[in-house]
């Protein structure tokens, strides 16, 4: 993750949000990337070393604890958590002892992409990425290590309002399943839904239709060989709070069609014409019913304005 990736960004999209919506009181820095979310999450590679600064006039007030391994701490207001050789989740808790507001931090060791067997890692078959970079475009390179999603931490939150399983790749498999998430990807998401809560569309989360795809199951529905979605920062959605599988009326007209999706849609595209958040930049969609789905959008930060 760049270090521009997330630091004015997530300031920007979680200013909208209170502290009950998922924003505590202190900034924290994982790396050089600021944040101040209650619930998030990084991927590191197995031996890495990352540095966890905590922003506040009171740093002898934060505890920094980290469960099934070990943090040290490097300076007043500062630790460092080293990944161990072995990949999984950690849990990384930064508490202010005087207000009591906590953030989680879930990082993932990766497992390393090199330990694929032909097209598969670990009996989950990811397919064949493509070569090269689209474009000449780095957002197109080859992932270097996949999140193991398992049966125990498949319901995470990985953000206030997402959960790890949302992003899973829809074709069928046993555990552990793998995946690819760009943290971009849910600042974005995160964003339609602050603002969709200040039109007072009280969404508890979004309904991810699809998320990550594995290069495998991407061709086998036929999509475009350099889709973002086999890249980890792509997802098709729409709302459906009462779960019957159609959008929900966004806009109370009485029905639920095109504008619904079009309420989404006009959202994204204000933030993707803010030259001040060009790091969230990417791909919009939107698209009409079917026998297969309901109308829906497309969201994703390749790093370049698309519109379809």
């Amino acid at each position: 993750m760049g270090k521009r990736q997330y630091i004015f960004l997530i300031f920007f999209v979680f200013s909208f949000l209170s502290f009950s919506a998922g924003v505590v009181g202190f900034k924290y820095k994982i790396q050089e990337e600021e944040i101040n979310l209650n619930r998030f999450f990084y991927t590191v590679m197995p031996g890495e070393a990352i540095a966890i600064t905590v922003e506040t006039d009171k740093p002898k007030n934060i505890e920094v604890t980290v469960t099934n391994g070990e943090v040290f701490s490097i300076g007043l207001g500062k630790w460092e958590f080293k990944a161990p050789e072995v990949s999984g989740k950690f849990e990384l808790t930064i508490r202010d002892v005087a207000t009591n507001q906590t953030a989680v931090v879930s990082i993932f060791v990766l497992v390393p992409g090199i330990k694929m067997k032909g097209e598969y890692l670990n009996g989950y078959r990811i397919g064949n990425y493509p070569p090269g970079k689209y474009k000449g475009n780095n957002n197109y390179k080859k992932p270097v290590g996949f999140i193991e999603v398992t049966e125990n931490n498949k319901d995470v939150y990985i953000t206030p309002h997402f959960q790890l399983k949302q992003f899973l790749c829809k074709q069928s498999s046993g555990w552990p399943k793998y995946l690819v998430l760009n943290p971009s990807l849910l600042l974005k998401l995160e964003f339609l839904i602050s603002e969709l809560h200040k039109k007072g569309v009280n969404v508890k989360t979004l309904f991810i239709m699809s998320g990550y795809r594995t290069p495998y199951y991407n061709k086998l529905i036929g999509n475009v060989e350099y889709s973002r979605h086999i890249f980890g920062d792509a997802a098709d959605i729409y709302i459906d709070e009462d779960h019957n599988g159609v959008i929900d009326d966004l806009n109370s007209d009485g029905k639920n069609n095109m504008t619904d999706a079009e309420v989404l849609y006009s959202i994204v595209k204000r933030l993707d014409e803010n030259p001040d958040y060009d790091d969230l930049i990417g791909g919009l969609g939107k698209y009409k019913r079917n026998s297969a789905h309901t109308y829906f959008i497309h969201v994703d930060t390749r790093g370049y304005k698309a519109r379809w």
